[in-house]
């Protein structure tokens, strides 16, 4: 199958499994592609995905361009091929975002080839996909269900009960808790390779910030990365007047500082310090 993430990596491979790809959708002219990636939105709920042009699919499929695709262009590439081919006969159904997480696994073992590369979990059976069935969940519904290891489990859960509220939406698949679990589990030095498949989960069901963090650490999510990208979910909840959640921002201000990020402890003192000194307040456990 072209999607079977067991063939051999690398740069030249990848581009050898794009025109595969290509090729088995009865080889879509350039432009067509380029019109079904005008409604990536609508017909997938993926609005974060780039456009085509004929000029970047002609110099990303002949191989003319120095670097691979990117996350987001590849998901755009794959999406646009598939959705051609079930309009045109040529396959009897669209696997929709499916079959995602297989190729951002492929495009990752290409970046870096000879390590090993998690293997996606197979998409589901698409033969009876026709007009107007739902290709894709809308968006901020939750995907394919995704089992956390116990260690993970642990470490996420270590947060308190906003840690563990996290856990139950990941695991029933929520791309945006795939990614904050991601984002804690990375600013440990050592469990930067173990966000690697949260992500490609979290990309595949259209998160932009995972698609980010795809291309910018294939090999796996680099704890400063990670501490700075904590740091920013731990501003985003600390704001907001009223409706800023102190809590929630402690939990991503304490990951930057596992992470390295110092100034996120100056964060923590601010909000603690604001808790204890509000009437009838007190320190959040």
């Amino acid at each position: 199958m072209i999607d079977d993430a067991s063939r051999p990596a690398g740069p030249d491979a990848f581009i050898r499994a794009l025109n595969a790809l290509y090729d088995s959708c009865n080889r879509p002219p350039y432009r067509r592609l380029a019109e079904v990636s005008e409604h990536l939105g609508e017909l997938y709920g993926r609005r974060d995905l780039p456009s085509l042009s004929t000029t970047g699919i002609f110099d990303v499929l002949a191989g003319r361009r120095k670097r691979l695709p990117t996350a987001a262009w590849v998901a755009s590439f794959v999406l646009c091929c598939q959705r051609r081919a079930w309009e045109t006969g040529v396959r009897s159904g669209d696997p929709g975002t499916a079959s995602l997480p297989a190729w951002q696994a492929r495009l990752r073992a290409a970046r870096s080839p000879g390590r090993t590369v998690p293997p996606p979990r197979p998409p589901a059976d698409t033969e009876s996909t026709g007009p107007g069935r739902a290709l894709a969940p809308p968006e901020g519904e939750p995907v394919r269900p995704v089992r956390l290891t116990e260690s993970q489990r642990a470490t996420v859960a270590g947060y308190g009960p906003r840690g563990r509220a996290l856990l139950d939406r990941a695991a029933a698949g929520d791309a945006d808790a795939l990614y904050r679990v991601a984002v804690l589990l990375g600013t440990d030095p050592a469990r930067g390779g173990e966000t690697v498949p949260l992500l490609i989960e979290a990309a595949a069901a259209g998160h932009p910030g995972a698609l980010d963090l795809l291309d910018a650490s294939p090999d796996g999510l680099d704890a400063a990365e990670a501490a700075r990208r904590a740091h920013l979910l731990g501003d985003q909840a600390g704001r907001g007047g009223a409706a800023a959640d102190g809590e929630a921002a402690l939990v991503y201000y304490k990951a930057a500082v596992q992470g390295g990020r110092l100034d996120a402890a100056f964060a923590i003192t601010e909000i603690l310090r604001h808790a204890d000194g509000a009437p009838g307040g007190r320190g959040p456990g």
